[in-house]
């Protein structure tokens, strides 16, 4: 490739020192037709060279090497008749072959669209700067330059198919490169190229038509540069692929053209013009009106293309809110509207896998989530995403019975607890479904429905629950309580009881538990079973954290201060240990306080560990090594257990729930797991406490199998700080 580059760059020094020397009379004609064809067999060579070379666009240069093979072989053509003293008619032999190059060259153009055929758009926008740009140099050459063309009909017809030629291939590429093409605007040389031919031909037309042109004379320089040009462009390298977006002026190749054509045909009315100059301008006008019909149908496409994705969901290609609401609305208001069914889709822990992996994840798990949605529904179902983790599912048949959508509510079930596949993780969801079926007598009452019946199921623990008459009550009392909660969760309307803890082995209390209770205004006080749902749907779990420990923390310190060493035990939740400033807002409690970090305990709970583990361990880290003691609640109730044991090596107590303390007397099997663990967990070092304990029996029997505290009915049931008096009087 370098050898043809060399031997080019030498025969183009050759045929500018020949043209400068041709006045002279200097210049062999041999050494002319060796140089002057040399450059053109060089670019030939290159174009062809990288056709065969280089698989991107292979299409596009061969198409365009085709044709300046044609050129190139009328060029030598014309130097051999020359060579043995013939005069050429015109046209000749050598037309075709030139000309024969326009049409390769222009579907070698449209290659650069790759496999889509380009647009009528952008075919007409070529085609209107091509014929308009052909009529102004008609208006300029045979007009105004030359005043008319001498010779027959066909030798004019020749002689401007030349500069039409070059005006298509140049319009098609300028509109390309304003369209957004980005191989074509990426490579300035070819345009380059494309203009100095319309230059070289405008050239010979006029010096053809004052009988100065010479096939051997500086004319061919212009020539000459053109196909260096398209040479070197079939090398040029593009830079990186980049997303091109169509240039706002995209438009302003054909209107100019279209505006100078209907100038023309204007002065034609005036001023006698050429009957070649008023067709081709009459042709632009024409191929204009096309433009504006062929706008005008994209501009209904596009607003086609809008009105369905105003009713389509971006990231799964469902249908919307808007969407299902029309659909719902259509259904009803036939004049046999048949049974409907609606399911609403809640996908259960989304938010934890949104703050555990980032928001691509949670938006990958939403696609394969409908992907597995829309195997297990019907076609006649409309399945939508009205946003976030939730999905509505519209049933309606002839025969459809709530039977019918409970089966297929259990379907989607299982369907979605099957592990999704996320950037090499298995992540596992669950889903509560609410069904509403004929729940109203409007899409608004049939999503009220679904969504009470939706509720019910995540109460539940997920599953699916059919909407009933009576569950609107429970749903007002849920909003109500929503409500009131939302005001209340940081106030003082938020109250401690405290449950002792018995050292086993001294029968002294070394500690309570720090439960909440919740003193409503109207409905008095209201155990966590009844709030904490509420607080954890509905984001509040954060800030009654936060006051649960203030309040403990406080307490505690005075205890202190009286003389009472004992420790406090707080709850906390998934999504505090999701934050790692978790521990910091501990620490500030603890200084503020005067309480020491030993004197605290975070209890949590072993499906706290399943969301994140890595932002969990990293918290449970920061407590211990502040001094804070990790315990982990409800021990022994999933089959995790062990496994996150053995991870969890910043844990300093473990609850043994109450379960297997209930029953261990007369149930060999939990006693044998309360012995276990007992010993396991010493031989680990870490504390073991029973929870549950009722009767002073199951009492001594941990204390022989070496328990080391426990908290139950039997020892002191949760109180109010006024009553815990007697509690440190054993302490």
């Amino acid at each position: 490739m370098r050898v043809i580059f060399a031997l080019r760059v030498g025969a183009v020094v050759l045929t500018v020192l020949f043209a400068g020397l041709q006045p002279l009379g200097d210049v062999p004609l041999w050494a002319e037709a060796v140089t002057l064809n040399g450059v053109y067999l060089c670019a030939t060579a290159l174009v062809v060279a990288r056709a065969v070379l280089v698989r991107p666009h292979r299409v596009v240069w061969a198409l365009i090497g085709a044709g300046l093979c044609f050129y190139t072989a009328a060029t030598a053509y014309t130097w051999s008749e020359q060579w043995q003293g013939d005069v050429l008619p015109y046209p000749s032999l050598a037309d075709a072959g030139w000309l024969s190059f326009y049409p390769l060259a222009y579907c070698g153009i449209l290659g650069f669209f790759g496999r889509r055929w380009p647009s009528r758009r952008l075919l007409l926008d070529g085609a209107i700067a091509g014929l308009g740009g052909a009529a102004l140099f008609s208006v300029l050459v045979v007009d105004i330059l030359l005043g008319s063309l001498s010779g027959s009909g066909l030798a004019q017809f020749v002689t401007l198919c030349y500069p039409l030629g070059d005006s298509l291939l140049l319009g098609t590429l300028v509109c390309q490169v304003t369209a957004g093409q980005a191989a074509a605007r990426r490579n300035p040389v070819l345009i380059a190229g494309v203009a100095m031919f319309v230059v070289a031909d405008t050239s010979y037309v006029v010096l053809s038509a004052k009988g100065l042109y010479s096939s051997g004379g500086a004319a061919n320089l212009l020539y000459l540069t053109g196909l260096t040009l398209i040479g070197i462009s079939a090398w040029h390298r593009l830079d990186t692929p980049t997303a091109v977006r169509a240039s706002p002026a995209r438009m302003a190749v054909p209107i100019s053209f279209a505006v100078g054509a209907l100038v023309l045909l204007t002065v034609a009315t005036r001023v006698r013009l050429s009957s070649l100059t008023v067709a081709l301008a009459g042709a632009t006008l024409v191929l204009v009106v096309g433009r504006v019909f062929e706008a005008l149908r994209e501009l209904e496409s596009i607003g086609r293309e809008r009105h369905s994705e105003a009713r389509r969901d971006p990231l799964t290609g469902l249908a919307n809110r808007r969407a299902v609401h029309e659909h719902i609305d259509q259904l009803l208001s036939r004049t046999r509207p048949r049974p409907i069914a609606m399911l609403l889709l809640d996908l259960d822990k989304f938010k934890e896998v949104n703050d555990s992996y980032g928001h691509p994840a949670g938006d990958q798990l939403l696609q394969l989530a409908s992907g597995r949605l829309k195997q297990v529904t019907r076609q006649s179902d409309l399945l939508g995403r009205l946003g976030g983790d939730e999905f509505v599912l519209v049933m309606s048949g002839e025969s459809l019975t709530a039977d019918e959508a409970d089966r297929l509510a259990a379907r989607i079930r299982a369907e979605l607890l099957k592990p999704f596949l996320i950037d090499g993780v298995q992540i596992t969801i669950d889903v509560s479904i609410g069904i509403a079926h004929d729940g109203g007598e409007d899409a608004d009452s049939l999503f009220q429905h679904a969504d009470i019946a939706m509720y019910n199921a995540k109460r539940a623990g997920g599953g699916h629950v059919v909407y009933r008459r009576n569950d609107d009550q429970e749903s007002r009392l849920r909003l109500e309580l929503t409500t009131a909660l939302r005001r209340d969760v940081a106030t003082a309307a938020m109250i401690l009881h405290y449950q002792p803890k018995l050292d086993l082995r001294t029968g002294v209390i070394r500690g309570f538990e720090a439960l909440v209770r919740w003193q409503h205004p109207e409905r008095g006080l209201l155990m966590p079973d009844v709030f904490l749902p509420i607080a954890e749907q509905n984001g509040l779990m954060s800030a009654l954290t936060q006051n649960v420990l203030s309040q403990a923390i406080r307490e505690c310190a005075r205890w202190h201060a009286e003389g009472n060493r004992v420790s406090v035990a707080v709850n906390a939740s998934a999504t505090d240990l999701r934050f790692e400033c978790f521990p910091q807002q501990i620490l500030d409690l603890l200084d503020a306080h005067d309480l020491p970090a030993k004197a605290l305990t975070v209890e949590i709970t072993e499906t706290m560990m399943l969301t994140d583990w890595a932002t969990t361990d990293r918290v449970l880290d920061r407590l211990t090594s502040m001094g804070v003691r990790v315990s982990i609640d409800d021990y022994g109730t999933h089959h995790s257990t062990l496994s996150y044991l053995r991870r969890l090596h910043t844990a300093a107590e473990l609850k043994l729930d109450r379960s297997f303390i209930a029953d261990m007397l007369t149930a060999p099997r939990s006693a044998a797991i309360v012995r276990s663990t007992i010993d396991l967990a010493h031989d680990l070092g870490i504390t073991v406490v029973a929870e549950g304990v009722e009767d002073a029996e199951t009492l001594d029997t941990l204390r022989e199998w070496g328990c080391d505290q426990a908290q139950g009915y039997h020892i002191g049931r949760p109180a109010p700080i006024a009553a815990l008096k007697p509690q440190f009087a054993k302490s």
